[in-house]
C-alpha cells in the first residue's frame, strides 16, 4: 500500500470522528430554551515514512595480541518514521434556541480583553507623541 493511500485513510478517518461534533456539542433543554455550545477545533497531523534497509559494508580492527587483523562486516541500515495527531480546543459561544428565536452569545476571553486594553493604550501614547491628541 502507497504511503498518500495511508495518509488518505487516516485523513478520512480523523475527519469522521472529529467533524462537527466537536465543534457543535450537544444541545441542553432548560424548559423551553434549548443551549448548544460551540467551539473552535484545530487539528493537524504529520508523519513520516521508512527506507528499505541496504547494506553497508564498514571495517573492524581487532587488535591481538600477535598482530593486527581487519574484518569486515556487513550491516544493515534501515530508517523507519512515525506520526501523530494533535488537536486544541477553545470556546466561542453558544447558540439559545427558544421558540422562533436563535441568538448566539459569544464567551468573551479574559486574555483578548487585555490584548485589547494594551493596543489602545499603546495605540493612545503613539498618538500622544505625535501630538493629534493634547
Amino acid at each position: 500500500m502507497d504511503i498518500k493511500d495511508i495518509f488518505s485513510q487516516i485523513r478520512s478517518m480523523v475527519n469522521n470522528a472529529m467533524g462537527g461534533g466537536l465543534s457543535f456539542g450537544q444541545p441542553s433543554k432548560l424548559g423551553d430554551l434549548y443551549v448548544i455550545p460551540v467551539a473552535r477545533v484545530i487539528y493537524g497531523m504529520g508523519g513520516g515514512g521508512d527506507q528499505p534497509s541496504s547494506e553497508q559494508e564498514t571495517e573492524k580492527e581487532e587488535k591481538t595480541e600477535t598482530d593486527k587483523a581487519e574484518n569486515k562486516t556487513k550491516v544493515k541500515v534501515a530508517f523507519s518514521g512515525g506520526g501523530g495527531v494533535g488537536t486544541f480546543s477553545k470556546p466561542v459561544g453558544l447558540f439559545s434556541i427558544k421558540e422562533d428565536r436563535i441568538k448566539f452569545h459569544p464567551v468573551i476571553d479574559l486574555m483578548e480583553l487585555v490584548a485589547l486594553g494594551s493596543f489602545m493604550t499603546i495605540f493612545m501614547i503613539i498618538m500622544k507623541k505625535l501630538r493629534f491628541i493634547k
